[in-house]
This record gives structure tokens, C-alpha cells and sequence, in this order.
């Protein structure tokens, strides 16, 4: 009778020793998986650092990707808290019967522990990387968010936005506009000299720019309100109907150009 209890009470044992086995391979396959997601997530975080010009679509996804990773490690955190359990319930069984059970398994209960805690740990990182590049603007939603600012005529902020978006986007596809724009940022706020750079320096890159004729006229004005080189300023003022005769800017220039010619009377009759 006591052989057969013992027979009974090691085969339980030893069930029971399988069934933690199984639930230690299974773990053991969740975390590789939850190991090759991180990978994956280290990947997006790193293309998403490497180009930053449109990223709000890839932020919401791996937010989203994030937010399915965490819930998949509560849950791995909780099948291993059951697995602990279990381990120590056969652990206490086997001392009771004098037998013993595989060191590997409870070895291998205490390696996943550390992995869910490294696992943690680098979703921890991700999440400081994710909420870092959220926290920088894209070049197009810095470019609108300084031209809605010059269309308001906060020239002082628009001129900080286009400032930033030129020094950190010098290739950028708005790199034109927001070359100019930064001029007539400054010429709003009387900074004749800034403003005059600008379009130079706008005139000089982008010869073929939509902006061409106005940044010519503007360039003249800067000039002229400098009290420089206005023989250039008239050239420019010339140069814009006679390049682009259907340009608003076309009539503009033909009214300056006769203003500073009325003005040169006055001038001799003065000195």
C-alpha cells in the first residue's frame, strides 16, 4: 500500500514536472517573441531619427505598437508570476518525497524574470526616444506654424520659426519659401539690413523661385529704405516688368521706379 502511495505521489510529481516544463517552453517562446518586437521597435525609432521630415503618421503607430508590446509583457509578467508559484509547489512536493526536480527549469524560471526586467527597461528607452521626437516638430508643421505666424503679422516669432526651419533644414523642400519668408519677417519688423540678406541670399539660390519677382522688389526696398546702392535698387526695379510684365509685382516696381525718379529734383534743389 505504501509503494503504491509512493508510486501515486511520485507520478504526480513527475506530471507536474512536465506540465511546468511546457509552461516554461511557452514562456520561453513569448519572450523571444516580446524580444524580437523590441527589435523591431528599436528599428522604427532608429529610421524615425534618421529622417524626421513626415513622422506623424509613424508616431501614431508606434505608439499604438507600444501600447500592444506593454500589455503583452503585463501579461507575460503575470504568467510568470503563476509560474513561479507553480515551481515552488513542485519544489516543496519533491522535498516531501526526497526526489528531485530539474534545476534547469527553475534556472530557467529565474532567466526570464531577468528578461521581462531588461524587457522593461528597454521599452522604458524606446519610450523616452518616442516622446523626444514627438516633442520636435516636423520641417511642414514648422514651416505653417511661422507662416501663419507672418500672415498675422507676429513677425517676431514668425521670424524665430523660419530662422529654426532654415538652420535645421537647409536641403529641406521648403528651403525657397522659407528663405524668403524669413526676409519678409524681417522686413516687417524695419530690419532692413536682415531682410536685404535674405533676399540676396534667396535671389542668389534659387534663381527660378515663384518668389523671384517679389523678392527683387523687396530687395529694392531694402535698398532704398537703407539709403544704398540705389542704383541697384533702380536696376531691380526695372529688371521685374521687364521679366515679368503680368506680375503684380510688375506694377509695383513701375510706381517706385517713378517715385525715386520725382524724388531726385527735390534732392539737387535741397543740396
Amino acid at each position: 500500500m505504501r509503494r503504491a502511495l509512493a508510486l501515486a505521489a511520485a507520478a504526480a510529481l513527475f506530471c507536474g514536472c512536465i506540465a511546468t516544463q511546457r509552461d516554461v517552453v511557452a514562456l520561453e517562446n513569448q519572450t523571444d517573441e516580446l524580444k524580437f518586437q523590441i527589435l523591431e521597435l528599436k528599428k522604427t525609432i532608429s529610421s524615425m531619427q534618421s529622417n524626421q521630415a513626415d513622422m506623424i503618421v509613424e508616431m501614431k503607430q508606434l505608439h499604438s505598437d507600444l501600447g500592444i508590446f506593454t500589455e503583452t509583457v503585463k501579461d507575460l509578467q503575470g504568467s510568470m508570476d503563476k509560474l513561479g508559484s507553480k515551481i515552488d509547489d513542485v519544489g516543496s512536493g519533491v522535498a516531501n518525497v526526497g526526489t528531485g526536480i530539474s534545476t534547469k527549469v527553475l534556472a530557467l524560471g529565474e532567466s526570464l524574470k531577468e528578461d521581462a526586467e531588461q524587457q522593461k527597461k528597454d521599452v522604458e528607452k524606446i519610450e523616452r526616444k518616442v516622446a523626444q521626437a514627438g516633442a520636435v516638430p516636423s520641417p511642414s508643421e514648422l514651416f505653417l506654424n511661422a507662416d501663419v505666424r507672418l500672415a498675422k503679422k507676429d513677425y517676431d516669432l514668425a521670424a524665430r520659426g523660419f530662422e529654426e526651419y532654415v538652420t535645421r533644414f537647409p536641403s529641406g523642400s521648403l528651403i525657397d519659401m522659407a528663405v524668403y519668408n524669413l526676409g519678409e519677417a524681417y522686413y516687417g519688423q524695419g530690419k532692413w539690413e536682415a531682410a536685404g540678406r535674405q533676399f540676396a541670399s534667396a535671389l542668389e539660390r534659387f534663381p527660378k523661385s515663384k518668389m523671384t519677382p517679389s523678392t527683387r522688389l523687396l530687395y529694392a526696398l531694402c535698398l532704398i529704405n537703407l539709403k544704398r546702392n540705389i542704383t541697384e535698387a533702380k536696376q531691380y526695379l526695372e529688371s521685374i516688368p521687364a521679366d515679368f510684365p503680368k506680375s503684380p509685382e510688375a506694377k509695383a516696381a513701375a510706381e517706385q521706379l517713378k517715385r525715386l525718379l520725382s524724388e531726385r529734383p527735390a534732392r539737387k534743389g535741397r543740396s
